[in-house]
C-alpha cells in the first residue's frame, strides 16, 4: 500500500512538472516511507575497456612502481627482494607477468628467482557477466528520483517537490560491454600485505579465453587403454 502511494506521488511530479503536491492526513503516514529501496542511477563515470597487451602492461607499470614505492616505505634500509607468483597459462596470465617483471626491473625492485625469504607478487582476476536490463525511453533518457531524496514537508502542510534527475537509459554510441574483468595484485611479506591493488575493466566477450581457460565445447571423446601380458 504505501509503496503505491509513493508511485502514485511520483506519477503526479511527473505530470506537474515537479510541483507541490496537496496530500490529505490520511495519506501523510503512507508517503514518508517505503518497504524496499526505489532504483535509482549512479552519477555518470567512466571505466576503461581492456582490449590491447598495452593496456596490460599499463596496468603492470602502476602496479611495479606501487610496489617499489612500498618495499622503500616497509624496509627503507633492507634489500628486499620480489618474486612474482606465476599466474597460469592463459595469454592474459603469461604476459602480465613478464610485463611485471620487467617494470618492475625498472622502478629499481630486486626479483628473486624463488619465493623463500622474499616478498611474493600474486595476481588474481575474476571475471564477471551481467545480464544488464536498462530502462529506455525513446529520447534516450528518462526521470528517476534524486538517489539523495528524502521525503518532507514544508511549513504550509504540502510536500515538498520530487527532486527529478535526467538519467541515461543506454542510448550511448557503443554499447555498454556486458563483461568486466577484476584483476588483484597483492604484494605480500611475512604474513602481512604490503600493497594492493584491485582494478577493474571492461573486456569484450570473445575475450574471455584471454583471461580464463575455458572448458572444451560440445562432445568429448573418451579413450580407455588397458595393459595386458
Amino acid at each position: 500500500m504505501r509503496i503505491a502511494a509513493l508511485l502514485t506521488l511520483l506519477a503526479m511530479a511527473f505530470v506537474t512538472g515537479c510541483s507541490s503536491v496537496s496530500v490529505n492526513s490520511s495519506q501523510s503516514k503512507q508517503l514518508v516511507t517505503t518497504q524496499a529501496p526505489i532504483s535509482s542511477g549512479y552519477l555518470i563515470s567512466t571505466q576503461p575497456k581492456m582490449q590491447a597487451m598495452a593496456h596490460w602492461d599499463q596496468l603492470a607499470d602502476k602496479v611495479a612502481k606501487n610496489c617499489g614505492t612500498s618495499l622503500d616505505h616497509f624496509f627503507p634500509q633492507d634489500d628486499v627482494r620480489v618474486y612474482v607468483a606465476p599466474m597460469g597459462t592463459t595469454p592474459f596470465a603469461k604476459v602480465y607477468r613478464e610485463a611485471l617483471l620487467t617494470r618492475l626491473i625498472d622502478y629499481g625492485v630486486p626479483i628473486a628467482f624463488e619465493p623463500e625469504g622474499a616478498a611474493v607478487l600474486e595476481v588474481n582476476l575474476e571475471l564477471v557477466t551481467h545480464r544488464r536490463v536498462l530502462d529506455k525511453t525513446s529520447k534516450g533518457s528518462r526521470r528517476a528520483l534524486d538517489p539523495g531524496f528524502r521525503q518532507r514537508k514544508n511549513n504550509a502542510g504540502l510536500y515538498e517537490p520530487v527532486p527529478l534527475v535526467s538519467e541515461e537509459s543506454g542510448y550511448f554510441d557503443a554499447p555498454t560491454p556486458d563483461s568486466e574483468v577484476q584483476i588483484n595484485s597483492a604484494l605480500v611479506h611475512q604474513g602481512a600485505y604490503l600493497y594492493r591493488d584491485s582494478s577493474i575493466f571492461y573486456v569484450s566477450g570473445p575475450d574471455w579465453a584471454h583471461y580464463r581457460l575455458q572448458a572444451p565445447q560440445g562432445a568429448v571423446e573418451l579413450k580407455r587403454y588397458s595393459l595386458v601380458n
